[in-house]
Protein backbone atom coordinates (compact mmCIF):
# COMPACT_ATOMS: atom_id res chain seq x y z
CA UNK A 1 0.00 0.00 0.00
CA UNK A 2 1.39 3.38 -0.99
CA UNK A 3 2.13 5.97 1.73
CA UNK A 4 0.43 9.36 1.84
CA UNK A 5 3.66 10.96 0.63
CA UNK A 6 3.71 8.77 -2.47
CA UNK A 7 0.04 9.43 -3.23
CA UNK A 8 0.62 13.17 -2.81
CA UNK A 9 3.58 13.05 -5.17
CA UNK A 10 1.54 11.14 -7.76
CA UNK A 11 -1.18 13.80 -7.61
CA UNK A 12 1.34 16.62 -7.86
CA UNK A 13 3.11 15.04 -10.81
CA UNK A 14 -0.12 14.50 -12.71
CA UNK A 15 -1.41 18.03 -12.13
CA UNK A 16 1.87 19.83 -12.80
CA UNK A 17 2.54 17.80 -15.95
CA UNK A 18 -0.72 18.96 -17.54
CA UNK A 19 -0.31 22.56 -16.36
CA UNK A 20 3.26 22.70 -17.67
CA UNK A 21 2.24 21.38 -21.08
CA UNK A 22 -0.54 23.97 -21.34
CA UNK A 23 1.82 26.82 -20.45
CA UNK A 24 4.59 25.62 -22.76
CA UNK A 25 2.13 24.94 -25.59
CA UNK A 26 0.99 28.55 -25.73
CA UNK A 27 4.57 29.77 -25.39
CA UNK A 28 5.62 27.54 -28.31
CA UNK A 29 2.79 28.92 -30.45
CA UNK A 30 3.75 32.51 -29.68
CA UNK A 31 7.42 31.82 -30.42
CA UNK A 32 6.44 30.32 -33.77
CA UNK A 33 4.53 33.51 -34.59
CA UNK A 34 7.66 35.55 -33.83
CA UNK A 35 10.14 33.78 -36.15
CA UNK A 36 12.43 36.83 -36.35
CA UNK A 37 13.05 36.60 -32.60
CA UNK A 38 14.58 33.15 -33.13
CA UNK A 39 17.21 34.14 -35.71
CA UNK A 40 20.09 34.38 -33.14
CA UNK A 41 19.68 30.64 -32.55
CA UNK A 42 20.73 29.92 -36.13
CA UNK A 43 24.16 31.48 -35.58
CA UNK A 44 24.67 29.68 -32.26
CA UNK A 45 26.97 26.65 -32.82
CA UNK A 46 25.22 24.78 -30.00
CA UNK A 47 21.77 25.46 -31.51
CA UNK A 48 20.32 26.17 -28.12
CA UNK A 49 19.88 29.34 -26.13
CA UNK A 50 18.21 30.61 -22.93
CA UNK A 51 14.95 32.34 -23.83
CA UNK A 52 15.89 35.76 -22.40
CA UNK A 53 18.84 35.98 -24.81
CA UNK A 54 16.60 35.23 -27.80
CA UNK A 55 13.81 37.56 -26.75
CA UNK A 56 15.69 40.79 -26.04
CA UNK A 57 13.87 42.54 -28.89
CA UNK A 58 10.66 40.51 -28.72
CA UNK A 59 7.26 42.02 -27.84
CA UNK A 60 6.61 42.61 -24.16
CA UNK A 61 3.78 40.07 -24.13
CA UNK A 62 6.06 37.29 -25.36
CA UNK A 63 8.72 38.19 -22.79
CA UNK A 64 6.07 38.03 -20.08
CA UNK A 65 4.91 34.61 -21.25
CA UNK A 66 8.50 33.36 -21.22
CA UNK A 67 8.98 34.70 -17.69
CA UNK A 68 5.77 33.03 -16.50
CA UNK A 69 6.80 29.71 -18.07
CA UNK A 70 10.23 30.00 -16.45
CA UNK A 71 8.81 30.60 -12.97
CA UNK A 72 6.34 27.74 -13.44
CA UNK A 73 9.18 25.37 -14.44
CA UNK A 74 11.26 26.35 -11.42
CA UNK A 75 8.32 25.91 -9.05
CA UNK A 76 7.11 22.55 -10.41
CA UNK A 77 10.63 21.09 -10.13
CA UNK A 78 11.11 22.39 -6.58
CA UNK A 79 14.10 24.53 -7.53
CA UNK A 80 13.13 27.84 -5.92
CA UNK A 81 16.27 29.57 -4.64
CA UNK A 82 18.58 27.24 -6.55
CA UNK A 83 18.28 28.57 -10.11
CA UNK A 84 16.87 31.74 -11.69
CA UNK A 85 16.65 30.82 -15.37
CA UNK A 86 15.60 27.46 -16.81
CA UNK A 87 13.63 27.90 -20.04
CA UNK A 88 15.51 27.51 -23.28
CA UNK A 89 14.98 26.89 -26.98
CA UNK A 90 16.89 23.99 -28.54
CA UNK A 91 17.18 22.43 -31.98
CA UNK A 92 15.57 19.06 -31.34
CA UNK A 93 17.75 17.03 -33.69
CA UNK A 94 21.35 17.98 -34.66
CA UNK A 95 20.75 16.45 -38.10
CA UNK A 96 18.30 19.29 -38.80
CA UNK A 97 21.03 21.94 -38.48
CA UNK A 98 21.87 22.03 -42.21
CA UNK A 99 18.27 22.75 -43.17
CA UNK A 100 18.08 25.46 -40.51
CA UNK A 101 21.23 27.11 -41.88
CA UNK A 102 19.81 26.99 -45.40
CA UNK A 103 16.83 29.06 -44.29
CA UNK A 104 14.19 26.36 -43.97
CA UNK A 105 11.49 27.75 -41.71
CA UNK A 106 11.49 25.84 -38.41
CA UNK A 107 8.55 24.53 -36.46
CA UNK A 108 8.36 25.22 -32.73
CA UNK A 109 7.34 22.34 -30.44
CA UNK A 110 6.92 21.77 -26.72
CA UNK A 111 7.21 18.69 -24.49
CA UNK A 112 3.76 17.06 -24.14
CA UNK A 113 2.45 15.98 -20.75
CA UNK A 114 2.43 12.42 -19.50
CA UNK A 115 4.48 9.30 -20.17
CA UNK A 116 6.06 9.59 -23.64
CA UNK A 117 5.11 5.98 -24.36
CA UNK A 118 1.51 7.21 -24.44
CA UNK A 119 2.21 10.06 -26.87
CA UNK A 120 0.31 9.65 -30.14
CA UNK A 121 2.00 12.64 -31.83
CA UNK A 122 4.21 15.64 -31.15
CA UNK A 123 2.48 18.96 -31.66
CA UNK A 124 4.45 21.83 -33.19
CA UNK A 125 3.51 25.20 -34.71
CA UNK A 126 4.41 26.94 -37.95
CA UNK A 127 4.97 30.67 -38.42
CA UNK A 128 1.23 31.25 -38.84
CA UNK A 129 0.51 29.57 -35.48
CA UNK A 130 -1.04 26.53 -37.12
CA UNK A 131 -0.52 23.17 -35.38
CA UNK A 132 1.56 20.54 -37.20
CA UNK A 133 1.56 16.99 -35.83
CA UNK A 134 4.81 15.05 -36.02
CA UNK A 135 5.73 11.38 -35.66
CA UNK A 136 6.84 10.51 -32.11
CA UNK A 137 9.60 8.09 -33.13
CA UNK A 138 10.95 9.55 -36.38
CA UNK A 139 12.39 13.06 -36.53
CA UNK A 140 11.26 15.13 -39.53
CA UNK A 141 13.72 16.60 -42.01
CA UNK A 142 12.27 20.04 -41.34
CA UNK A 143 13.97 21.79 -38.38
CA UNK A 144 12.09 21.64 -35.09
CA UNK A 145 12.87 23.92 -32.18
CA UNK A 146 11.67 22.73 -28.78
CA UNK A 147 10.89 25.05 -25.88
CA UNK A 148 11.74 23.35 -22.60
CA UNK A 149 13.30 23.65 -19.17
CA UNK A 150 17.06 23.20 -19.62
CA UNK A 151 17.57 19.60 -18.41
CA UNK A 152 21.23 20.12 -17.49
CA UNK A 153 20.53 23.16 -15.33
CA UNK A 154 17.49 21.47 -13.82
CA UNK A 155 19.38 18.31 -12.91
CA UNK A 156 22.35 20.17 -11.42
CA UNK A 157 20.09 22.33 -9.29
CA UNK A 158 17.86 19.37 -8.43
CA UNK A 159 20.74 17.23 -7.21
CA UNK A 160 21.83 20.13 -5.01
CA UNK A 161 18.31 20.28 -3.55
CA UNK A 162 18.41 16.55 -2.84
CA UNK A 163 21.84 16.70 -1.23
CA UNK A 164 20.69 19.50 1.07
CA UNK A 165 17.59 17.50 2.03
CA UNK A 166 19.66 14.39 2.79
CA UNK A 167 22.10 16.49 4.84
CA UNK A 168 19.22 18.03 6.82
CA UNK A 169 17.91 14.50 7.49
CA UNK A 170 21.43 13.46 8.59
CA UNK A 171 21.62 11.00 5.70
CA UNK A 172 24.27 12.64 3.52
CA UNK A 173 27.18 10.33 2.75
CA UNK A 174 30.42 11.97 3.87
CA UNK A 175 33.92 10.61 4.41
CA UNK A 176 34.70 9.64 7.98
CA UNK A 177 36.57 12.41 9.78
CA UNK A 178 39.63 10.24 10.30
CA UNK A 179 39.96 9.58 6.57
CA UNK A 180 41.69 12.88 5.84
CA UNK A 181 44.58 12.17 8.20
CA UNK A 182 44.71 8.42 7.74
CA UNK A 183 47.66 6.77 6.04
CA UNK A 184 45.44 3.90 4.91
CA UNK A 185 44.46 3.88 1.21
CA UNK A 186 41.02 5.08 0.19
CA UNK A 187 38.89 2.14 -0.93
CA UNK A 188 36.62 2.82 -3.89
CA UNK A 189 34.82 1.12 -6.76
CA UNK A 190 35.43 2.56 -10.23
CA UNK A 191 32.83 2.52 -12.99
CA UNK A 192 34.93 1.43 -15.96
CA UNK A 193 32.13 0.97 -18.49
CA UNK A 194 28.39 1.40 -18.71
CA UNK A 195 25.80 0.86 -21.43
CA UNK A 196 22.08 1.57 -21.43
CA UNK A 197 19.65 -0.55 -23.40
CA UNK A 198 18.09 1.07 -26.46
CA UNK A 199 14.63 2.08 -25.24
CA UNK A 200 13.64 4.04 -28.39
CA UNK A 201 12.96 7.34 -26.66
CA UNK A 202 11.33 10.10 -28.69
CA UNK A 203 13.75 12.29 -30.66
CA UNK A 204 12.19 15.40 -29.09
CA UNK A 205 13.77 14.83 -25.69
CA UNK A 206 17.43 14.89 -26.76
CA UNK A 207 20.25 13.55 -24.59
CA UNK A 208 19.64 11.89 -21.22
CA UNK A 209 20.62 13.42 -17.89
CA UNK A 210 21.40 10.51 -15.57
CA UNK A 211 22.36 10.28 -11.90
CA UNK A 212 22.76 7.47 -9.40
CA UNK A 213 21.48 7.16 -5.83
CA UNK A 214 24.01 5.13 -3.81
CA UNK A 215 22.38 3.88 -0.58
CA UNK A 216 23.92 2.03 2.34
CA UNK A 217 24.11 1.97 6.13
CA UNK A 218 26.01 4.57 8.13
CA UNK A 219 29.34 3.18 9.38
CA UNK A 220 28.91 4.62 12.89
CA UNK A 221 25.17 4.30 13.62
CA UNK A 222 22.08 2.40 12.52
CA UNK A 223 20.80 4.88 9.96
CA UNK A 224 20.62 4.94 6.16
CA UNK A 225 23.14 7.04 4.30
CA UNK A 226 22.97 8.26 0.71
CA UNK A 227 25.33 9.61 -1.92
CA UNK A 228 24.14 11.24 -5.16
CA UNK A 229 26.50 10.63 -8.09
CA UNK A 230 26.07 12.69 -11.26
CA UNK A 231 26.69 10.88 -14.57
CA UNK A 232 26.73 13.79 -17.05
CA UNK A 233 28.45 11.82 -19.83
CA UNK A 234 25.68 9.22 -20.13
CA UNK A 235 23.80 10.89 -22.98
CA UNK A 236 22.41 8.14 -25.21
CA UNK A 237 21.20 4.57 -25.14
CA UNK A 238 22.89 1.72 -26.99
CA UNK A 239 26.31 3.35 -26.55
CA UNK A 240 29.33 2.24 -24.50
CA UNK A 241 30.74 4.84 -22.11
CA UNK A 242 34.05 4.39 -20.28
CA UNK A 243 34.02 7.13 -17.60
CA UNK A 244 36.56 5.69 -15.12
CA UNK A 245 34.39 7.37 -12.48
CA UNK A 246 34.42 6.68 -8.74
CA UNK A 247 30.95 5.33 -8.02
CA UNK A 248 31.36 4.23 -4.40
CA UNK A 249 33.56 5.50 -1.54
CA UNK A 250 33.50 2.52 0.77
CA UNK A 251 34.49 4.32 3.99
CA UNK A 252 31.03 5.91 3.89
CA UNK A 253 29.16 2.60 4.32
CA UNK A 254 28.96 -0.25 6.79
CA UNK A 255 29.11 -3.94 5.85
CA UNK A 256 30.92 -3.26 2.56
CA UNK A 257 27.68 -3.29 0.58
CA UNK A 258 25.49 -0.74 -1.19
CA UNK A 259 22.47 -0.62 -3.46
CA UNK A 260 22.52 1.71 -6.46
CA UNK A 261 19.42 3.10 -8.17
CA UNK A 262 19.94 4.87 -11.51
CA UNK A 263 17.50 7.59 -12.50
CA UNK A 264 17.12 10.23 -15.18
CA UNK A 265 16.16 13.87 -14.84
CA UNK A 266 12.54 14.45 -15.78
CA UNK A 267 10.88 17.80 -16.50
CA UNK A 268 7.95 17.00 -14.23
CA UNK A 269 9.87 15.79 -11.17
CA UNK A 270 9.76 17.99 -8.08
CA UNK A 271 13.17 17.41 -6.48
CA UNK A 272 12.06 18.51 -3.02
CA UNK A 273 9.19 16.03 -3.11
CA UNK A 274 11.45 13.31 -4.50
CA UNK A 275 14.02 13.83 -1.73
CA UNK A 276 11.30 13.62 0.93
CA UNK A 277 9.99 10.44 -0.69
CA UNK A 278 13.43 8.80 -0.68
CA UNK A 279 14.11 9.86 2.92
CA UNK A 280 10.83 8.30 4.06
CA UNK A 281 11.47 5.10 2.10
CA UNK A 282 15.03 4.65 3.33
CA UNK A 283 14.30 5.32 6.98
CA UNK A 284 11.43 2.85 6.98
CA UNK A 285 12.40 -0.18 9.02
CA UNK A 286 15.19 1.43 11.02
CA UNK A 287 13.90 1.12 14.58
CA UNK A 288 14.85 3.14 17.64
CA UNK A 289 16.67 0.11 18.93
CA UNK A 290 18.95 -0.08 15.94
CA UNK A 291 19.66 -2.76 13.36
CA UNK A 292 21.44 -5.83 14.77
CA UNK A 293 24.79 -6.56 13.16
CA UNK A 294 23.68 -10.11 12.47
CA UNK A 295 21.00 -9.06 9.99
CA UNK A 296 21.80 -9.38 6.29
CA UNK A 297 22.27 -6.17 4.34
CA UNK A 298 19.07 -4.14 4.25
CA UNK A 299 17.21 -3.91 0.94
CA UNK A 300 17.56 -0.13 0.58
CA UNK A 301 17.43 -0.17 -3.21
CA UNK A 302 14.24 -2.20 -3.09
CA UNK A 303 12.68 0.33 -0.73
CA UNK A 304 13.47 3.15 -3.15
CA UNK A 305 12.03 1.28 -6.12
CA UNK A 306 8.85 0.29 -4.25
CA UNK A 307 8.32 3.86 -3.08
CA UNK A 308 8.56 5.42 -6.54
CA UNK A 309 5.29 6.20 -8.36
CA UNK A 310 4.08 3.27 -10.46
CA UNK A 311 4.28 5.32 -13.67
CA UNK A 312 8.03 5.71 -13.21
CA UNK A 313 8.52 1.97 -13.41
CA UNK A 314 7.23 1.92 -17.00
CA UNK A 315 9.00 5.09 -18.10
CA UNK A 316 12.76 4.80 -18.58
CA UNK A 317 13.07 8.58 -18.39
CA UNK A 318 12.44 8.42 -14.64
CA UNK A 319 13.71 5.08 -13.33
CA UNK A 320 16.47 3.33 -15.26
CA UNK A 321 17.77 0.39 -13.23
CA UNK A 322 18.89 -0.95 -9.84
CA UNK A 323 22.04 -2.78 -8.78
CA UNK A 324 21.47 -4.65 -5.52
CA UNK A 325 24.11 -5.50 -2.91
CA UNK A 326 27.25 -4.41 -4.72
CA UNK A 327 30.17 -5.42 -2.51
CA UNK A 328 33.47 -3.88 -1.60
CA UNK A 329 36.59 -5.44 -3.19
CA UNK A 330 34.47 -7.25 -5.80
CA UNK A 331 34.80 -6.91 -9.58
CA UNK A 332 31.74 -6.92 -11.82
CA UNK A 333 32.04 -7.39 -15.59
CA UNK A 334 29.16 -7.12 -18.06
CA UNK A 335 26.97 -7.05 -14.98
CA UNK A 336 23.27 -6.32 -15.69
CA UNK A 337 20.99 -4.38 -13.42
CA UNK A 338 17.83 -5.91 -12.03
CA UNK A 339 15.66 -4.20 -14.66
CA UNK A 340 17.93 -5.30 -17.51
CA UNK A 341 18.33 -1.73 -18.77
CA UNK A 342 21.93 -1.05 -17.73
CA UNK A 343 25.13 -3.15 -17.92
CA UNK A 344 28.26 -2.11 -16.03
CA UNK A 345 31.90 -2.97 -15.48
CA UNK A 346 32.83 -2.06 -11.89
CA UNK A 347 36.30 -2.59 -10.38
CA UNK A 348 37.70 -2.05 -6.88
CA UNK A 349 40.49 0.49 -6.59
CA UNK A 350 42.59 1.62 -3.63
CA UNK A 351 43.87 5.19 -3.82
CA UNK A 352 46.96 5.85 -1.76
CA UNK A 353 47.06 9.09 0.24
CA UNK A 354 49.40 11.78 -1.01
CA UNK A 355 52.59 12.30 0.96
CA UNK A 356 53.06 15.68 2.67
Amino acid sequence: MKSQAVLLLLAILGATSVQAADTDRELARQLALQQKSLLPLVSNPQYQSPLPELLKKAPTRLKRQATDANQAAIARQGLDGEVKQLMQLRLANPEQAAALQQGVEPLVAYVPSGDEKSWSAIEAFDSAGNPVYLDVDKAPARPVLVVEADPVKAKNAGLQVMRKAFAAADMQANPQSKAASSTAPLKTSILKKIRLKDDQEPWLLGAAEVYAVVAGVNPSRDEPVVDIVDMPYLDYDNTDYTPNQILVYWDRYRWGAVDIVMMEQDDNVNYKELADLLIEALKLGFTAGGVPEGLPFLDLGGRIVKALPDSWMTNDDDYLDTFYTLEQDQSYYQYPGAAGNAVIDLEPKEIAPTRP
